[in-house]
């Protein structure tokens, strides 16, 4: 995986969140038919990233996508915190996986963990700045 394929990535994970909640399908709410190939969908994904990490496991980027699609799926929050330590082992500097991080603590009510981990993706990638400084204010903030 390249750079590259990370924001086509998130797009897709995206688009297959909105489709779960019945954003996209025009129905006005998800049925269950729905949100079951939508949870296939997702398993399927979900292997092809640990496929994709088993194969690689020198990208960073791809562990960082494998988080997200963790973090996705079922709220697996730990396993989405373990990609992003993997994805940070390889690369310190990495932005997104320090986000990523931050959003699995916010689930798991870490908060100020979740906030150093903000901090860092803020620094790593100002992009991202203003994302983390509201997740920061949302979620961490005394």
């Amino acid at each position: 995986m390249t750079p590259r394929s990370l924001p086509i990535a998130l797009c897709m994970i995206f688009a297959l969140l909105l489709l779960s909640a019945g954003c996209l399908a025009g129905t006005g709410g998800p049925d269950l038919e729905s949100l079951s190939q939508v949870r296939e969908s997702l398993n399927r994904t979900q292997e092809e990233y640990d496929a994709q990490v088993a194969s690689e496991p020198e990208n960073a980027t791809a562990w960082c996508v494998r988080a997200l699609v963790y973090l996705n799926n079922n709220g697996q929050n730990e396993e989405a915190m373990k990609s992003c330590d993997q994805a940070l082992a390889l690369d310190p500097e990495y932005g997104m996986a320090w986000y990523v991080k931050g959003v699995a603590l916010v689930n798991l009510q870490r908060y100020d963990e979740a906030e150093a981990c903000f901090l860092n993706a803020s620094r790593c990638d100002p992009e991202l700045a203003d994302n983390a400084a509201g997740m920061i204010r949302r979620y961490c903030g005394d």
